[in-house]
């Protein structure tokens, strides 16, 4: 009997944190700031992305209950996309309940899909809006490099060679979805 087929490619599922900062408001995720979540430092200044594949599989978001003394923290999540309804999820929080949303990306819509270095990496696939410290959980099915070109990542500053960095969930220049579990890109 031959051995089955091997697919040397390193392949996984993995949870990634984020907290919003002091701003409330309205953030963009793109198909590239997905693909830019893990990054090394190859100098101070240049990155290199460690994935190259990358298909959503969920978003969770809590926010705080009204009950610790925090202002409401409205939470809303829209799908955007290719064969996407713009579909809006929000919530409230109810006393000691905090806000909660858990959302899979609509059935048959781009957001399913893979999303690959290089192509289509401004569609935005989702809009949060989301209060001071709101927690934030993407799931992705993720493909590491092997065999590709490096492809660059968001430019930092201050970088520490080698060094593995995650990337802020909305990218550097609004940086406002810090990284929980990684160094922050500085």
């Amino acid at each position: 009997m031959a051995p089955p087929p091997f697919v040397p490619t390193l392949s996984l599922s993995h949870r990634f944190r984020y907290k919003s900062g002091g701003n409330t408001g309205f953030f963009s995720i793109t198909r590239g700031n997905l693909l830019n979540q893990l990054l090394v430092a190859t100098s101070a200044v240049t990155t290199v992305r460690q994935m190259t594949a990358v298909r959503l599989k969920s978003v969770e978001l809590w926010g705080n209950p009204v009950a610790l003394g925090a202002a409401p923290s409205e939470l809303q999540l829209e799908w955007l996309g290719e064969n996407s309804p713009s579909t809006v999820i929000s919530d409230v929080p109810m006393g000691v309940r905090p806000s909660h949303i858990r959302a899979t990306p609509p059935t048959a819509s781009s957001n399913r899909w893979w999303s690959i270095s290089g192509t289509s990496e401004a569609d935005v696939i989702f809009k949060l809006f989301v209060s001071a410290n709101t927690i934030i959980d993407v799931t992705m099915e993720l493909r590491l490099v092997e065999q590709e070109a490096p492809v660059a990542g968001e430019v930092p500053a201050g970088a520490v060679l080698g060094q593995v960095y995650g990337n802020y969930l909305d990218g550097l220049a609004s940086g406002q979805l810090t990284p929980l579990g990684f160094s922050p890109v500085p």
